[in-house]
């Protein structure tokens, strides 16, 4: 299983640059057992920490983990131990707890998170940062290393899941939790090669005449022990896992080969739109494979559109930028997917190669007449416009939101209303019909 092979991979990190942590966990627990004591294991991830290497370079991530050791040291007491044991990775083993006094070490905690709310200067470039911190206690979590160290993960990941930046406590029904999520993790590994994957695509219309002018193409995946897992879910976990780019690669090599059978067969008055993760489009040679791949398949670079949600343009970088620009002029355009929900510069995207902008469904599907949300959406429409964007407007379900839409100027959308997302035997059937109205 993932968890495991990954706990032994932190074990065998530990016993690498610090050999005298499992003996100090076992001296703990031993004296814990005399003295019906309590030892606190704390696992202390950095969030996002692997951003700060890409962006600011591998020395200056180097250097604040040497300054974050140096803070979180000076919270702890003089018998507590800590190490790192991974890139961006700390655990702290603090012993001699008597039970009466579990509320200290709530305050030490306190004073742990505290430290990565602080300011760090690092050859002059000011770095803020978060943390995730699981914590697992023998003896509830655990009666030995290994056991307490798989507590300690298990809470730390979901204080991630949470959005980081906080710490959670091991529990039994966490432990259920996360042995679903490995299990998902494991299954996700062979869901290429066991053809799990699939593309489903949702037309995209002009509102006042009904027409298709584009799809989005939707990546699914089906498992025959847990059925369809909705993305929400397995992207997040294959983007943790390293899994994304074999998924990722797996999926574009399909929308090619379907758009290239759509155009070569006369339909060629439509975009695809099509989403990559921002995991994706960092890893250098993944740039590159795109291009090659888009190149080989003989279509129109007109005919695609790339989306990207709108957190992935908080990353400030000359890498990222030129990437974009790359895609642009290639003629790929280039849509911000769930817009309104990240926390984007407007004053950066105005310089971006950007073309359109997708209204994310949060904001439709609650819209009322004079609602918080549907000011947002005029709002979100008349900024397109003003930036001279393609507008897209996503989750249409009620014809409510469609004449809303439609009285507000919204050129474009998609939802379950006006046609739900069709498989590729679907929609070429519905290509054929060159029918303004759904199958």
């Amino acid at each position: 299983m993932k968890e495991e092979v990954l706990l032994s991979s932190k074990l065998a990190g530990i016993h690498k640059t610090h050999l005298a942590f499992h003996e100090i966990v076992t001296q703990k627990i031993a004296r814990a057992k005399i003295h019906s004591q309590i030892v606190g294991l704390l696992l202390i991830n950095i969030d996002n920490f692997q951003s700060i290497n890409i962006h600011l370079g591998y020395h200056i991530g180097e250097k604040l983990l040497l300054k974050m050791q140096e803070r979180l040291t000076s919270c702890l007491n003089s018998d507590d131990f800590i190490t790192r044991i991974d890139n961006g990775e700390f655990v702290i083993i603090m012993g001699d707890i008597k039970e009466s006094e579990i509320k200290k070490t709530k305050n030490t905690i306190k004073n742990l998170m505290e430290c990565f709310n602080e300011i760090y200067n690092l050859d002059g470039i000011d770095t803020k940062i978060s943390a995730s911190i699981g914590i697992a206690y023998y003896p509830h979590a655990g009666a030995d290393t290994q056991t307490l160290l798989q507590s300690a993960n298990i809470s730390m990941s979901h204080a991630k899941s949470l959005g980081g930046n906080n710490y959670q406590y091991h529990t039994g029904t966490l432990n259920k939790k996360y042995k679903k999520k490995s299990s998902l993790e494991h299954a996700l590994k062979f869901a290429v090669e066991k053809q799990e994957l699939f593309l489903n695509y949702q037309p995209i219309f002009n509102l006042k005449t009904r027409k298709m002018l584009g799809m989005e193409a939707l990546l699914r995946w089906k498992n025959p022990l847990f059925g369809l897992i909705s993305p929400n879910i397995f992207i997040p976990l294959a983007e943790e896992n390293g899994l994304i780019t074999s998924i990722g690669e797996w999926s574009l090599k399909n929308i090619c080969k379907q758009a290239k059978e759509w155009y070569t067969a006369g339909y060629d008055e439509f975009k695809i739109y099509f989403n990559i993760s921002s995991y994706q489009l960092f890893q250098k040679s993944f740039p590159k494979f795109m291009m090659r791949l888009f190149k080989n398949a003989h279509i129109p670079p007109h005919l695609l559109d790339l989306e990207l949600t709108e957190t992935a343009f908080i990353t400030k970088s000359s890498y990222f930028e030129n990437i974009l620009k790359k895609i642009s002029d290639a003629g790929i355009s280039i849509t911000i997917d769930d817009f309104g929900t990240g926390h984007s510069s407007l004053t950066r995207l105005k310089h971006l190669p950007i073309t359109g902008l997708k209204i994310d469904k949060l904001f439709i599907s609650d819209m009322r007449p004079d609602s918080f949300d549907a000011i947002i959406v005029n709002s979100l429409i008349a900024l397109g416009k003003k930036l001279s964007m393609n507008v897209i407007a996503e989750g249409i379900e009620t014809e409510a939101h469609l004449q809303f839409l439609i009285a507000n100027g919204c050129p474009q959308g998609q939802g379950y209303y006006l046609c739900k997302p069709l498989n590729a035997d679907q929609m070429t059937s519905f290509l054929k019909k060159n029918n303004k109205r759904c199958v």
